[in-house]
């Protein structure tokens, strides 16, 4: 909620307040068309999707702690009622009924119900069969895969299913371009072929996509719902403006960092714009920042978010899953490119503000962090929980279940508590319990059981100590459980829809093989240039154009399957690549994190920048303006991913201690070079020719190797000693 110029306070409105404001709810509908839903439908139709919205969330909850069912039955529960719950919520068109839902859309909610029944049916004589299928199994495939591409157009917009459409063509092109004649029995065929291949087996809908989504996003999603409603979101709001607030250009050092935090945890980079904008935005305005620099700053930070371990928009899930690579691995790869990218924004952020002389909020104004965390610093404990859990090597749908269970555990009224504290009890003992009730001999209790009685005893310990000492905050009631279980299956429609949508992109690709002849052909562009060095870089720059145009307009998990599937092999068909890798899995490891950064900032490159146009809706700057100066501020993220192709120290791949830290050092002095170039300031305005030694130095740092550091820390030194001397006759430049 934008604060009134009538009130002095600077702090933020409540999230209740931001949830509900008009302006932002407009907002979000423009940009962002998984706001889109109908908000107005009867009570008995609300009560109902609230019914199928927490079975589903207690179906996800149980088997996460107890052990997912077999593939396709976990999977085909988790789209099929999901793509349910879209045709309810979702209208045809955006100008569609939004107080009711059309006999048509009922008759598909109904559809999607009965495939969903029919996959469960047919499972285990598809797999007898080796995936042979008849001709009933082949027109229900084809209705599910119409289903998805129809809901996933509801959620996300036309580019998504218009791509798989055109990929879904191209498998029945390639597959019947074999024969030299066509007939019914051939098209048949093929139909079935390509319906087993995308529907029946875990290759299309139900593959990889799909599979990370029914087991660990949807519970990083429910994880995030209980974390909003504990009050996170505002603790770290709170803690942006009690560290950064004050500083020079205060506001915008808060916006980045709490759009940092939420960003990361919530997935979507409009969404996050939008929200934590309603309060920065006007903050930054009101400091002295132009709309266009505000509006971007909201959103580059936000975009930035979904690079930011450990949650990483839960695109780190899918990455580990499709590398086969610990979770924990994905999350430490990518700690240092994130802190580069996040002190490249407050590089510019800063100079800016000094350039513009502009201050920060008066302290007198702004929560003393003491008073911060005594209020709301316990809601960092279930992260603490799940960092603990991760690094335990637990897999991270347990750790996200018992992270929900720290939640509920230290932020519940007593009712909740108590509740909760007996039924995760029952849960530990449930293999003895379940022993003792069929008459079998009682196992033993292992270790690694017994440590989670700390994750009920400790959260339970401080909200009681809390409650005893009169410190007030949000407390989570059976209806606020509810809600929160509602809320993260309702956000989980947008990423199972894509995911499905993804699912058949990717098994049309491993049918034809057309993602390695896409790369063949980039390759062979680049084999023109007979120098091995600048045929690399070249090859880069057009995965990297690649990336952005795959990645446009689309959330972080499709962009990362779509880039990794369809741009990813481009670099791995480089021998030089591969040969700066070291080995083959260090070399796909980087390819995947290469095309992720860059399919991600599609949102900050125009013509198709939406995050950066939410931020110029709020601003009230140019979208277009508020696009190229978000990639501005963001222009550390473009070059981070060039640095670790040639140092993958920067992704703690082989790594000692010395190395890490030296490409800290070395990163952080380049990137803060990188921003004076693009602000032309240091202490002083600085001229073209020092602002290309500043690139200059910038690059040397960023490029590894020992003379190219000490040439980029002598350009350093020369800068800062121009700085601080007055009267040069550098050149200089009086914009501001």
């Amino acid at each position: 909620m934008t604060p009134s110029a009538s009130s002095p306070s600077p702090l933020p409105p409540e999230p209740e307040r931001v949830e509900t404001d008009p302006a932002i709810k407009e907002a979000l509908e423009k940009y962002d068309r998984e706001s889109l839903v109908r908000d107005a439908l009867p009570r008995w139709i609300l009560a109902f999707i609230t019914v199928v919205c927490v079975l589903l969330a207690a179906f996800h909850l149980y088997t996460s702690f107890s052990g997912p069912l077999v593939d396709i039955a976990q999977r085909s529960i988790h789209l099929y009622v999901l793509l349910a719950l879209a045709f309810i919520l979702y209208p045809i068109t955006k100008k569609g009924a939004r107080d009711r839902i059309p006999w048509f859309d009922a008759i598909l909610v109904v559809t999607a119900f009965a495939v969903g029944v029919y996959m469960l049916v047919v499972a285990d004589r598809v797999i007898a069969s080796g995936g042979r299928i008849n001709h009933t199994d082949m027109v229900v495939g084809a209705v599910a895969i119409l289903l998805v591409l129809d809901a996933t157009r509801r959620v996300t917009g036309w580019g998504l299913p218009i791509l798989a459409t055109l990929f879904l063509v191209y498998g029945f092109y390639a597959k019947l371009s074999f024969y030299p004649r066509i007939n019914e029995a051939i098209v048949l065929a093929t139909g079935r072929q390509i319906m087993s291949h995308l529907v029946f087996i875990t290759e299309g809908l139900l593959g990889t996509a799909i599979a990370v989504s029914a087991s660990y996003i949807i519970l990083f999603i429910l994880f995030g719902a209980f974390l909003v409603k504990s009050g996170l979101g505002q603790l770290f709001n709170d803690l942006a403006l009690a560290v950064a607030g004050h500083t020079r250009g205060g506001p915008a050092k808060v916006a980045v960092l709490a759009s940092g935090f939420l960003g990361s945890i919530n997935g979507s980079a409009i969404a996050n714009v939008v929200t934590t904008g309603a309060f920065t935005i006007p903050l930054m305005k009101r400091t002295g920042y132009k709309p266009n620099f505000a509006g971007a700053v909201e959103a580059s930070a936000s975009v930035g978010g979904q690079i930011l371990p450990p949650i990483m928009g839960a695109a780190a899930f899918i990455m580990a899953e499709v590398l086969s690579v610990p979770y924990t691995q994905v999350i430490m790869a990518g700690i240092i490119p994130a802190l580069l990218f996040y002190l490249g924004v407050l590089f510019q952020v800063h100079l800016r503000a000094m350039r513009n002389g502009l201050e920060g909020i008066p302290r007198s104004q702004l929560t003393p962090i003491k008073e911060v965390m005594l209020k709301r610093g316990h809601l960092l404990v279930p992260m603490v929980v799940l960092m603990w859990l991760l690094y335990e090597g637990r897999a991270p749908f347990f750790a996200a279940f018992w992270s929900i269970a720290a939640t509920v555990l230290i932020c519940g009224t007593r009712r909740v508590t108590i509740g909760a504290t007996i039924l995760l009890t029952l849960l530990i003992f449930e293999p003895q319990l379940r022993a003792l009730i069929l008459g079998n001999s009682v196992p033993s209790m292992p270790t690694s059981r017994l440590t989670l009685f700390a994750v009920i005893a400790i959260p339970v310990l401080i909200n009681a100590v809390r409650a005893r000492l009169g410190l007030v905050a949000e407390k989570m009631d059976v209806a606020d459980c509810r809600d929160a279980m509602t809320d993260g299956v309702r956000n989980s429609i947008p990423v199972a829809l894509a995911c499905g949508a993804v699912g058949i992109i990717v098994g049309i690709a491993t049918l034809t093989g057309i993602a390695l002849e896409a790369a063949d052909a980039v390759v062979q562009l680049g084999r023109a240039i007979p120098y091995p060095t600048l045929q690399l870089l070249v090859t880069l720059m057009l995965t990297m154009i690649a990336s952005i145009v795959l990645g446009m307009g689309l959330p972080s998990i499709p962009t990362y399957i779509i880039t990794s599937t369809m741009a990813a092999p481009i670099l791995l068909n480089l021998p030089l690549f591969r040969e700066l890798a070291g080995d083959n899995d260090t070399a796909i490891f980087i390819a995947h994190m290469f095309v992720f950064y860059f399919g991600i900032f599609a949102n900050l490159t125009p013509p198709v920048a939406l995050a950066a146009y939410a931020g110029a809706g709020i601003s009230g700057g140019s979208p277009n303006a508020t696009g190229f100066q978000a990639m501005k501020l963001a222009v550390a993220g473009f070059v981070v991913p060039y640095m670790f192709v040639f140092a993958h120290n920067m992704l703690m791949i082989d790594a000692t201690v010395g190395n890490i830290i030296w490409v800290i050092i070395t990163g952080t002095v380049g990137v803060l070079l990188l921003a004076v170039a693009v602000e032309g300031y240091l202490r002083r305005p600085l001229g073209p020719v020092w602002r290309l030694l500043a690139l200059a130095g910038a690059l040397s740092l960023i490029y590894p190797g020992l003379w190219s550091d000490v040439l980029g820390a002598v350009i350093t030194v020369t800068l800062f000693l121009l700085a601080k001397k007055e009267g040069s006759a550098a050149p200089v430049e009086t914009r501001v």
